[in-house]
């Protein structure tokens, strides 16, 4: 299921096979229509109708309520809105994330919705995402994966017309009136019937009825094992039912012996040695059939592999010469084709990982993966001995664990899954094991390319093997899911098959393409021949765009697992991945200005920002953390929450000054005065303005002069809201001065403007007059006709107050020969200097780049005077 999609309201035939499950899907259907208690004792409840589909993981809940909603879908014309409430890993998704995400598909779909501003409470936001579902009419809201009752109470809408479908694996006790549908394995004759849809069109099926109901039943009827047991059956066209079975029995046999043997590495031996396809060694006695198999650690747990004649055993992935390889580029030990050098660890120098971190390297040991659980080898349930991710850890260093527990994977999907990993050669084997580090569970051949450490055209070729196996779902095109009950057994394999050391090396390299592929999105929207451009040509043809287009669609298609592989980048590594994660969040925050709104990227944005701050408080970088606290501030500032934004500047303040970088601090005190502005407190404004002002006076840099010259007109425009006029002028004549010697004829003619407009409320006309005309000479030498023009009507007005009305008629006429003979309005607006407290104005990116205009401010919400004239021109 993808993260969040709106689909209509078709109900044509499914476009995945659907096998069994009638009387469920009977049953449901009965749900929808069935009176509830509550409603028959008179108290009908708030909320919509929520079904509940529950079940072990495998079990194919997700898959019927697809096909239950797609069957449904046209009795509800409002659509299909689907989310998945908990990510790869087990951590449950914040309502306000969720939330947001739908709101934004509800918004593409052309619903009229209220977002609620970036770093609003959940409560708000979930508040806003129930009353658009409401308004929308009949919908069904599909929520995958729920891990507890509080989520579907926050998202289900407060309309009777529309449906919740919750898919869990057990009850939501906290859901009044839920309608429970448990399932268990599939009937036998449908069971049979997807195992030979699996296994091909060869009839070894089919002449076994008996020994394939056998082999349904080993896989506990249970849809992901039997697709998985299909996929591994079809691989092998020379084995019987029969032979399928004892292989399967030899798994569980193995795994129910709870023995173990320790990876070659962890004991002294050579690796090389008696090596298994899949990397595990191989003990001397095996329980196979003679002739038939060759055993690869029958006694330790694992699975055993048929020897078919037909297989190709040369199944590496290394290809070195394959053109289209983007790994040339994506060295980790080194520096990458730009320059960029990636954090130590990540380079491979696992003795100074080790020694930093306290893990060892062994392949056993499950201390950086996300692996967050223990168990006992009799554990049966788990993967026979190996530490496993669903049980909660217990006095271990490494991450924290998940919210929730993992529900543990059934027996039967765990021995199945053994069977086919085993039965992989050692390179797609531990392809397959680092897939459980792909953000989201989404991957496509550049990840696996990055992951493997491989050509693309081979990590393509081997996900297109994997989904013929049946452990990936093919999504189109070349985009592959990793299904969720198989993501716990992947992290499984992971942490007990790889060195933390090179688990975190795979991570790096797969980062390293995707902030590659994200400077490539953003830099196709530059210009041709720009630097950006140029630096794109370099890169190999599979991370190039051609089109604006084609790089907005990747963008839009990959966002979720973007923003993922960033959370995980910051939470899953312990501080070894942090640069990698600050220049993934730089070029993703680039993208998304480059092909977004800024409204509709402003809540991610912020949810980066506050990633960058973690990374930097936990390193103790106090510039970076000023840069965050900034950004934040801006985005608070920017929906009006000033008292806020005045924490996030303050703090920042104090943060660049322990830092020592002072363009931080004189972008903090900007920002403060701007709030302080905006919250119409002018004394406390011009303070922090002239504060920001006698620090770029310090500095001799064109910048610091330009920032200078808007900085003294932001104190003019706050002295005159607050009706101190002598100020005012003061501070509009230093920045017209200050134009001036930067030569910026524009603006000093719009510095000029103000000394004049300013003259005007101080009652003197005739210096207004003569100002006035000055900032009109000044606007014709700099060839500025629309300026030009707002300033002949302007000094008109100045004219016609001192009683030179000939004057008057004379600039109106010469302000309508420039507007192309139209007739002028009678308030016209009249630009203002870049910065000099108008928002929008002046160089879109300031200093670390951060937006030019402090805190967003500047508007003049005040309502006298001055102020109100400037509001007016705006």
């Amino acid at each position: 299921m993808t993260h969040q999609a709106v689909e209509p309201t078709t109900a044509g035939p499914s476009p995945h096979p659907f096998t069994g499950r009638e009387r469920e899907l009977g049953a449901l259907c009965d749900d929808i229509v069935s009176v509830g208690l509550h409603t028959l004792a008179g108290q009908p409840l708030p909320h919509c109708r929520v079904l509940l589909i529950a079940g072990a993981p495998g079990s194919g809940r997700t898959a019927l309520a697809e096909e239950f909603v797609r069957r449904i879908a046209d009795r509800y014309p409002g659509g299909v809105l689907r989310a998945r409430l908990t990510e790869s890993g087990g951590t449950p998704v914040p309502g306000e994330r969720a939330a947001r995400d739908l709101l934004a598909a509800l918004a593409r779909l052309g619903t009229a919705v209220s977002v609620p501003p970036p770093g609003a409470d959940d409560d708000t936001v979930t508040a806003a995402l129930r009353d658009a579902l409401a308004r929308r009419g009949r919908l069904v809201l599909l929520l995958d994966d729920v891990a507890h009752a509080d989520q579907v109470l926050d998202l289900a809408p407060e309309s009777r017309d529309c449906l919740v479908v919750a898919v869990s694996a057990g009850p939501l006790t906290g859901v009044p009136d839920v309608r429970p549908c448990t399932l268990g394995g599939l009937d036998r004759a449908s069971a049979v019937a997807m195992l030979a849809r699996y296994a091909g069109s060869a009839p070894r099926i089919t002449v076994d009825p008996r020994g394939a109901e056998v082999l349904a039943e080993r896989c506990g009827d249970l849809p992901a094992a039997l697709t998985l047991m299909g996929g591994w059956f079809g691989a092998h066209p020379k084995l019987s039912v029969l032979d399928a079975t004892r292989a399967l029995d030899a798994v569980a046999e193995a795994a129910g012996s709870g023995e173990q043997e320790p990876p070659a590495e962890a004991e002294g031996e050579d690796p090389a040695e008696d090596e298994g396809p899949s990397g595990r060694p191989r003990p001397g006695a095996g329980h196979w059939p003679s002739g038939a198999y060759r055993t690869s650690g029958a006694a330790g747990g694992h699975a055993g592999v048929p020897e078919d004649p037909d297989e190709d055993e040369d199944d590496g992935l290394e290809d070195p010469e394959d053109p289209e390889d983007g790994d040339s580029t994506d060295r980790v030990g080194g520096r990458t084709a730009r320059g960029d050098r990636v954090d130590r660890a990540a380079h491979g120098d696992h003795r100074d990982f080790e020694r930093r971190t306290g893990h060892t390297g062994h392949a056993g040991h499950t201390g950086h993966t996300g692996h967050t659980g223990h168990t006992s080898r009799a554990d049966h349930g788990s993967l026979a001995g190996h530490s496993s991710p669903w049980v909660d850890r217990d006095g271990e260093d490494g991450p924290a664990a998940p919210p929730r527990a993992r529900t543990r994977p059934p027996a039967p999907l765990v021995h199945t899954f053994r069977l086919v990993h085993d039965s992989l050669a050692t390179a797609p084997a531990r392809l397959l094991r680092l897939l459980a580090l792909a953000p989201a569970g989404f991957v496509d051949p550049q990840i696996a390319s990055a992951l493997g450490g491989c050509s693309v055209s081979t990590a393509h070729a081997a996900l297109d093997r994997f989904v013929r196996l049946g452990l990936l779902r093919a999504l189109g095109g070349d985009r592959y899911q990793v299904p969720g009950c198989l993501d716990p057994l992947l992290r499984a394999e992971l942490a007990a098959r790889e060195r933390p050391a090179d688990t975190l090396l795979a991570r790096a390299r797969m980062l390293e393409r995707l902030v590659r592929q994200l400077q490539a999105c953003r830099a196709v929207c530059e210009p041709a021949g720009s630097p950006a451009r140029d630096r794109m040509a370099e890169l190999p043809h599979g991370l190039r765009f051609t089109h604006p287009a084609g790089a907005r669609a990747w963008l839009e298609t990959r966002r979720p697992a973007l923003l993922a592989a960033t959370r995980t980048a910051v939470t899953e590594s312990q501080g070894a991945l942090d640069t990698l994660a600050r220049r993934l969040v730089s070029a993703l925050a680039r993208a998304f200005d480059a092909h977004r709104e800024p409204e509709e990227a402003a809540p991610e944005l912020y949810r980066l920002h506050e990633l960058v701050l973690r990374v930097a408080e936990r390193g103790r970088m106090p510039r970076e953390r000023a840069a965050a606290l900034l950004n934040l501030g801006d985005l608070d500032a920017r929906n009006d929450r000033f008292e806020q934004a005045l924490v996030r500047y303050r703090t920042a303040l104090d943060a660049a000054r322990e830092g020592g970088d002072e363009q931080a601090a004189g972008r903090a005190m900007e920002s403060l005065g701007a709030c302080y502005a905006e919250l119409e407190e002018w004394e406390r404004a011009a303070d922090w303005y002239g504060r920001a002002l006698e620090a770029r006076l310090a500095q001799d840099r064109r910048a610091d002069q330009e920032a200078a010259a808007r900085l003294h007109g932001r104190i003019g425009t706050v002295h005159a809201c607050a009706g101190s006029w002598e100020e005012a002028l003061r501070a509009w004549r230093a920045a017209a001065a200050a134009f001036r010697r930067l030569h910026d004829p524009a603006d000093h003619a719009r510095a000029l403007a103000e000394v004049a407009r300013v003259q005007q409320h101080a009652e003197r006309p005739q210096e207004a007059l003569r100002t006035f005309k000055q900032a009109l000479a000044v606007a014709y030498r700099a060839g500025e006709e629309g300026l030009a023009a707002a300033l002949e009507l302007r000094t008109a007005e100045a004219a016609e107050r001192v009683g030179e009305l000939r004057a008057a008629r004379r600039h109106r006429a010469a302000a309508r020969r420039l507007l192309g003979g139209r007739e002028p309005d009678t308030g016209p607006g009249l630009p203002l200097p870049r910065g000099a407290g108008r928002k929008g104005d002046g160089d879109p990116r300031g200093p670390r780049g951060h937006s030019a205009e402090p805190g967003g401010a500047g508007r003049g919400r005040v309502s006298r005077g001055y102020a109100a004239e400037r509001e007016r021109d705006r």
